[in-house]
């Protein structure tokens, strides 16, 4: 009798506990998504602000409420510095009861606010940060995803071209987490395809007159020049590339900003290459948004802008699904979703957090070809997204080790 009466006191404990369990899980009485992004710097023109209005335009789809629980938005400038971005991040997660912090371009501020995130068990969407090692060493499956674009998937992308552009490389990359990500991804994609990086340069983030670095890329008599930077950066050596009259081909990473090409003006940026993240379809739904964004910011969203907007849109559905904001839940709850919006109609999030869609091989226009404002890109080839992620068992990540 005893043993029975415990049994029954177990079961009950335990139906308690389950039911509370239940009640915490949809126990919340708003939605807070901090962007935290490039609001004053290098990268401001592809991320920034412009960000912020794609995270708004998401959560005006769902009215600005999930299940009767209103939505809202913040937005932080990290200044590109890991510090600064840190500080913000524990302060919206302990003071302002941010739910789930997204953008975070540059990859230096995203590791540290990775590391706040998983301490304080909430969640990070990266949009713009690139380094493939998200989804590999410091993978956190239960704490964050990846979204737009990674350094592995721009060394297969670029490495499907050499055929195409030429097998004798030089970079001039920033000298910072991402520009050593873009390199340790290149090479061997480069090698696996017959091509040779002849030399190769660093720059400070920032720099503001490349010359010497395009000398040093003159004197190696490359076939392709890869500038592996991103924002201003990018333009600046771009810039620099045609004033010192370079025959070599260019590959930009960071060309896929729209505004930032069409400042540098068409006649210096055409016949530029860019591994475009976000493979643009001309359909009605995706020529609506861009519409709408247009009349908003007055200038043509980049892929870091549309993926967020991707990002912020799943994340919401998942919690309007689950009725949870509680990190492992929403994210089980993601990975169920096929993800079809503007940015992609054929992604899905794989259980280390990345997610996988199809992307673009683009080269910019010349003047000739371009007939409108914004018609800067055409399409050269349209890539899978499963030929040039890095396969779930490859990347180190401790919950999926190399099989």
């Amino acid at each position: 009798m005893k043993k029975a009466g415990m049994q029954k006191t177990g079961l009950a404990l335990a139906a308690v506990l389950l039911a509370y369990s239940g009640t915490a899980q949809a126990d919340f009485d708003r939605v807070k998504i901090g962007v935290l992004t490039d609001l004053s710097g290098i990268y401001e023109s592809g991320t920034g602000a412009g960000s912020v209005e794609a995270v708004k335009m998401a959560v005006e789809e769902f009215g600005g409420k999930i299940n009767g629980k209103p939505i809202e938005v913040i937005a932080g400038d990290h200044q590109n510095k890991p510090d600064i971005g840190s500080s913000i991040a524990n302060r919206w997660y302990d003071v302002d009861k941010v739910d789930v912090i997204t953008e975070v371009v540059n990859s230096a501020v995203a590791f540290a606010v990775l590391d706040v995130t998983k301490q304080k068990n909430k969640m990070l969407m990266l949009a713009g940060a690139g380094s493939a090692d998200f989804t590999g060493k410091a993978c956190a499956p239960n704490n964050s995803v990846h979204w737009v674009y990674d350094t592995y998937e721009l060394g297969a992308a670029v490495g499907a071209t050499v055929s195409q552009l030429g097998k004798k490389w030089f970079f001039i990359s920033a000298d910072y987490a991402f520009g050593a990500a873009v390199e340790a991804g290149l090479r061997p994609m480069l090698a696996k395809n017959g091509a040779e990086v002849v030399g190769g340069v660093k720059h400070p983030l920032g720099t503001s007159d490349f010359s010497s670095f395009v000398l040093q890329a003159q004197a190696a008599n490359p076939d392709v020049i890869a500038l592996n930077s991103g924002g201003d950066d990018t333009i600046g050596a771009l810039k620099a590339i045609r004033e010192f009259g370079l025959k070599a081909k260019v590959m930009g990473f960071g060309l896929d900003s729209p505004s930032g090409v069409k400042a540098m003006g068409l006649q210096v940026a055409q016949g530029a290459y860019n591994v475009n993240p976000w493979a643009k379809r001309d359909d009605a739904e995706t020529n609506a948004w861009v519409a709408k964004f247009l009349e908003r910011r007055k200038v043509y969203p980049g892929s870091f802008q549309v993926g967020v907007y991707s990002a912020a849109k799943s994340y919401l559905k998942a919690v309007q699904a689950s009725n949870s904001t509680d990190p492992k839940v929403v994210l089980a709850k993601m990975r169920e979703q096929k993800i079809n919006d503007v940015f992609t109609d054929d992604g899905y999030l794989r259980p280390d957090g990345r997610m996988v869609h199809s992307v673009g091989l683009t080269q910019i226009k010349t003047p000739a070809e371009s007939k409108s404002e914004w018609d800067i890109y055409k399409l050269v080839t349209k890539l899978n997204g499963d030929d040039v992620f890095r396969p779930l068992h490859g990347g180190g990540c401790p919950d999926f080790p190399a099989k």
